[in-house]
């Protein structure tokens, strides 16, 4: 059956709709969606310090000085990276006296990220198992 934990087998009965052989038809909408979130979220997320900073969020608004110390790296190069969040929508800004506070606009994307940590700790397991043999 499609779907089971463990298996990477498939045949043509497994697949619902048909035939295992058979092209699938994408349209056009899906493909621009997909080419739109390739473009802007996952060029986001593509840098574990972009990734470390969108948990750090996850509490709640926080300045780049916060962010730096959290992170442990230097005010501008985390003002690199949350500004790249900014241009992608994925933080938010609000001035507060001298200081610019940031915050996650989409919080879901924590529980989105963690899906992912998932998939990746289920696959290494699964590759772990085969080199166990």
């Amino acid at each position: 059956m499609v779907g089971q934990e463990g298996d990477d087998t498939a045949d043509a009965s497994d697949v619902v709709g048909g035939d295992a052989n058979a092209p699938v038809a994408l349209d056009d909408g899906l493909r621009g969606e997909l080419a739109e979130l390739t473009a802007t979220l996952c060029k986001a997320l593509n840098d574990p310090k972009r990734l470390l900073l969108i948990y750090a969020l996850a509490d709640g608004p926080r300045s780049v000085g916060a962010l730096a110390e959290t992170l442990g790296a230097s005010q501008t190069n985390v003002s690199q990276h949350l500004a790249i969040l900014r241009e992608r929508g994925v933080v938010g800004t609000e001035r507060r006296g001298p200081s610019i506070i940031y915050s996650l606009r989409y919080p879901e994307l924590i529980g989105a990220v963690d899906q992912l940590r998932g998939i990746l700790s289920r696959e290494l397991d699964r590759r772990q198992q085969l080199v166990a043999g």
